[in-house]
C-alpha cells in the first residue's frame, strides 16, 4: 500500500509543479487575448518559470533530504496551488502572471527532488523502470489537461475557471502521500539509497549527459507550449488545436509508460534508446514545420509526442541504474539539464517565431534534438569508461 501511495503521490506532485506553466500553454490563446500578450512574451515567461526551477532545483533537493519527501510535497502542494489560484484571481497583466510563475517555479523545484526520493526508496528497482515512467507521464498529463481545457472551459466560462479547477490537485497532494516517507526510513534490498555520498558518481560524464538533456529538454519543452499557438497559426480552429494538444498528451503518457516498462526486461544500453527516440522526435519537428496540409502537421504532432517527448522517464530510470546507490544525486545534476532546457527552449522558440515563422522554429528545435542524441551518447560512453576505470582499479 505504502508503495502504491508513493507512486501516486509522485506522479501527482510532478503534474502539480508543472501544471501553471503548461495551463498557460494551453490557454495561451485567450489568456494572451485579455491580459495583452504574444508569442515573444509567452516564451519570456516560460523562460523564467524554468529559470526559477533550475535555480531552486539544488537547495530544494538539499531540503527534501535532510527533511524527508512528505515536506518536500507539501511544499510543492502550497506553492503551485497558491499560483494557480493567484493567476486565476490576480492576474491582470503579464507582469502579475509572471509573479506567480515565479511562485509557481519555486513549487516546481521541490516537486522532482520529493517524486525522485519516493521511488527510489519505496519501489525495487525491478520496477524502477515502470514507475519512472509512470511519474514522467505526469508532464503530458499536465498538457492534456491544459488541452482539454481550452474547449471545455476557456472557451466557455473562461480561462480563469480552468486553473481554479486544477488547483485542487495540490489539495489532494499531501493527503495522498505517505507522511512516513522521510530520508532515514530503511531501504528493501534492491532498492536505490537516495542518500549515499555525492563522491560515489562521475560528475563530468554526468554533466555532459545532463547538457545532453538540457538540449532535449529545449527542444521538447517547445511542443507543449507552442504547438496550440503553432496549430491556431497553422490554420486550424481554437478548440480543434486543444484536442490536438490533448491528443498529444495522451500518447505521451503511454509512450512513457510502455517505454519504462519494457526497459525493466533489458540490461543496459537505455541511454541508447533516448538518443534514438530523439532522432525520431526530430522527424516529427520537420513535419511541423512543414505544417500543410493538415495531416502533416498532426503525423508531425503524433511523433513529436510520442518520440520526441517520451524519453524523459527513460533518461531519468538510465542515470538510476547507472548510479543505483546514488540516485539522488547523479538525478539532481541531470534534473539541472532539463531545467535549463526548459528555460532556454521557449525563449529560444518564441524569440525565433516571432522574428521569423513557426516552420523555421520548428525546424530549429528540431536541428537542436538531433545534437541532443548525439551528445547522450557521448555523455555514455565516457561514463562508461569512468566505471571501467574505476573498477580496474579495484583491489582483487
Amino acid at each position: 500500500m505504502s508503495r502504491h501511495r508513493a507512486v501516486s503521490a509522485a506522479l501527482v506532485s510532478t503534474a502539480q509543479g508543472m501544471l501553471p506553466v503548461y495551463m498557460l500553454g494551453g490557454l495561451s490563446v485567450q489568456m494572451g487575448a485579455e491580459l495583452g500578450f504574444g508569442t515573444r512574451e509567452l516564451g519570456l515567461a516560460t523562460t523564467i518559470y524554468f529559470a526559477v526551477s533550475a535555480v531552486g532545483s539544488a537547495p530544494a533537493g538539499r531540503f527534501v533530504q535532510r527533511s524527508g519527501a512528505y515536506r518536500g510535497i507539501v511544499a510543492t502542494a502550497a506553492l503551485s496551488g497558491l499560483a494557480l489560484l493567484g493567476i486565476a484571481g490576480l492576474a491582470t497583466s503579464w507582469t502579475t502572471l509572471v509573479g506567480m510563475l515565479v511562485v509557481a517555479g519555486i513549487g516546481n523545484a521541490f516537486a522532482q527532488p520529493a517524486a525522485n526520493l519516493l521511488l527510489a526508496s519505496e519501489v525495487p528497482s525491478g520496477s524502477q523502470g515502470l514507475f519512472f515512467g509512470i511519474k514522467q507521464s505526469a508532464v503530458p498529463i499536465t498538457t492534456l489537461l491544459a488541452g482539454v481545457s481550452v474547449p471545455l472551459v476557456g472557451l466557455t466560462i473562461g480561462w480563469r475557471w480552468a486553473f481554479v479547477m486544477v488547483a485542487a490537485g495540490s489539495v489532494a497532494l499531501p493527503l495522498l502521500a505517505p507522511r512516513s516517507a522521510s530520508r532515514s526510513r530503511p531501504r528493501g534490498r534492491g532498492r536505490s539509497d537516495p542518500s549515499a555520498p555525492a563522491a560515489t558518481v562521475d560528475r563530468l560524464p554526468l554533466a555532459v549527459l545532463a547538457a545532453g538533456a538540457m538540449l532535449g529538454a529545449a527542444a521538447a519543452n517547445s511542443i507543449g507550449v507552442f504547438l496550440v499557438s503553432s496549430a491556431v497559426d497553422a490554420g486550424f480552429a481554437d478548440s480543434t488545436a486543444g484536442y490536438l494538444l490533448a491528443m498529444g498528451s495522451v500518447l505521451g503518457i503511454v509512450t512513457r509508460v510502455i517505454v519504462g516498462a519494457l526497459a525493466d526486461r533489458r540490461e543496459g544500453a537505455h541511454v541508447n534508446r533516448v538518443a534514438a527516440m530523439l532522432v525520431a522526435g526530430s522527424l516529427g519537428f520537420a513535419l511541423l514545420a512543414v505544417a500543410t496540409p493538415a495531416i502533416l502537421f498532426l503525423v508531425g504532432t503524433v511523433i513529436a509526442f510520442v518520440a520526441g517527448w517520451g524519453w524523459n522517464g527513460l533518461f531519468t530510470f538510465a542515470v538510476v541504474r547507472s548510479y543505483p546507490h546514488a540516485a539522488a544525486t547523479a538525478t539532481g545534476l541531470t534534473q539541472t539539464g532539463l531545467w535549463l532546457g526548459g528555460m532556454i527552449g521557449p525563449l529560444v522558440f518564441g524569440t525565433v517565431a516571432a522574428a521569423t515563422t513557426f516552420a523555421v522554429a520548428w525546424s530549429v528545435a528540431g536541428g537542436v534534438m538531433l545534437t541532443a542524441a548525439a551528445v547522450c551518447m557521448l555523455g555514455r560512453r565516457m561514463i562508461l569508461q569512468a566505471k571501467s576505470v574505476a573498477a580496474n582499479l579495484e583491489p582483487s
